[in-house]
């Protein structure tokens, strides 16, 4: 039987992966769906350490892959197969630059 060693580092053995996809309407008033956005979470099971996503700059785009701020979700825009391939492209997102303050 084995145990979880608090004085090692944990080698994050399982995970546990939340996906939750978002559809993204005109407006209140229309209902028709103009965009699709997956939001994607991964932890680890055996100690619940969240990963963060390398290389994703933080915000929301419809038009490629974006992270939250602390970097823990993955917001990627996806579009069903028969669409066109503009789906969703033109809608309005933001960027979250990060300036290091005075030394």
């Amino acid at each position: 039987m084995s145990h979880l060693d608090l004085d090692a580092p944990c080698v994050h053995p399982d995970f546990d992966v939340v996906v939750g996809v978002g559809r993204i309407q005109r407006s209140d008033d229309d209902p028709t769906i103009i965009a699709f956005v997956a939001e994607i979470q991964v932890k680890c099971i055996a100690c619940g350490e969240p990963f963060r996503w390398n290389g994703v700059r933080a915000g929301l785009s419809y038009a490629h892959p974006m992270c939250s701020a602390d970097e823990r979700t993955l917001h990627a825009p996806l579009r069903p197969a028969s669409a066109d391939p503009d789906f969703g492209m033109g809608l309005p997102g933001f960027a979250i630059n990060f300036r290091p303050g005075p030394a």
